[in-house]
């Protein structure tokens, strides 16, 4: 007998209108499973319908099937070589697209809390490792946005992060070798070798790391690590991002100023951050201020501080999930 596609999807809604209460959880399950599936397929026969070959560029092609993932494969009639939508792409390898945007949802979706490796593993039914994985492809492609152009009232602080080489095997190895010249020595001591009292501040100050916060009023905002926080370095970093008729706002650090000077910036100077009785009340810097206490409370303590070898892309992270967007988000890794 020849079964048509509307006479199976009558007896599938007919068989779950009549499913027992215990096999209903697990027909959600299948159905959410089932959803996430094609909508990385949507998404990935899209991106093939708008790209070339990716191998010869030629814009002749033909259907030949489909992928693993149920994607569209299309065959070039030049190069004869077959290709997708994932073809050349950062997610070329990963089988589960479907799971990648969930991840991608939970990391950039402002209304849920993102999870650790561990956590979110648990939740997709994968690997740590996997999922560790596809986070450092998420924060490469962060990595490869450009920041916004910010204007009118323009707010710039930094905060800072204590160095961290959490992971780091490299005291481990100099105390069971320590006569061994091949194994370098560690720069300095762990933190807790230090006592309870911790490090004294001369050596806390020596291994921070700076942050530059800059946040506008319409929401826009940059948090990105920088080596120094000596002008050049500041320059360089706000000179992308600030518009050339933005009005900065910043604390007494001389940087700033000479900055500003230089670039014909109009700026107001707020010392240690606090107005005059004749300063506007809109000039203030607790946007920025609040940029720096979310990352401090909000994104910083679920993950007991990133190491600093991560630190860049954590940053981004949070400030993406400002606006963050997940299809769009996988729509532009798959470009």
């Amino acid at each position: 007998m020849h079964y048509t596609p509307r006479f199976v999807i009558d007896a599938l809604l007919s068989s779950i209108a009549n499913l027992p209460p215990r096999k209903i959880a697990e027909a959600e399950v299948a159905l959410a499973t089932a959803r996430r599936r094609a909508e990385a397929v949507v998404e990935i026969d899209a991106a093939a319908a708008e790209r070339a070959c990716p191998r010869c560029a030629s814009s002749e092609r033909s259907s030949w099937g489909t992928t693993r993932t149920g994607a569209r494969r299309w065959r070039c009639r030049t190069c004869q070589k077959t290709w997708s939508g994932r073809t050349g792409s950062p997610v070329a390898h990963i089988h589960r697209p479907g799971l990648f945007i969930e991840l991608m949802r939970n990391m950039l979706d402002p209304n849920e809390t993102p999870l650790s490796c561990r956590k979110m593993a648990h939740r997709l039914g994968l690997s740590k490792d996997t999922v560790w994985r596809w986070r450092m492809v998420i924060l490469e492609h962060l990595a490869s946005v450009p920041p916004e152009v910010m204007t009118g009232i323009v707010e710039t602080d930094e905060t800072y992060q204590r160095e961290s080489r959490k992971g780091s095997r490299e005291w481990v190895r100099k105390a069971a070798n320590p006569n061994d010249p091949s194994i370098p020595t560690p720069p300095r001591r762990r933190w807790k070798d230090y006592g309870r009292k911790g490090p004294p501040q001369a050596i806390v100050r020596q291994w921070l790391r700076p942050i530059l916060g800059v946040v506008d009023r319409t929401g826009a905002a940059s948090f990105q690590l920088i080596a120094d926080t000596k002008q050049p370095t500041i320059d360089a970093a706000l000179a992308p991002q600030v518009a050339g008729d933005a009005m900065m706002l910043f604390d007494g650090a001389p940087q700033y100023e000479a900055i500003a000077r230089a670039r014909g910036l109009s700026y107001k100077v707020l010392i240690a951050g606090r107005r005059s009785r004749t300063t506007p009340k809109a000039f203030h810097l607790n946007s920025v201020n609040g940029l720096h206490a979310e990352w401090k409370s909000d994104f910083r303590t679920p993950f007991r501080g990133p190491a600093t070898k991560y630190l860049a892309g954590y940053a981004r992270w949070m400030v993406a999930r400002r606006k963050g967007d997940a299809v769009e988000a996988f729509r532009a890794i798959l470009a």
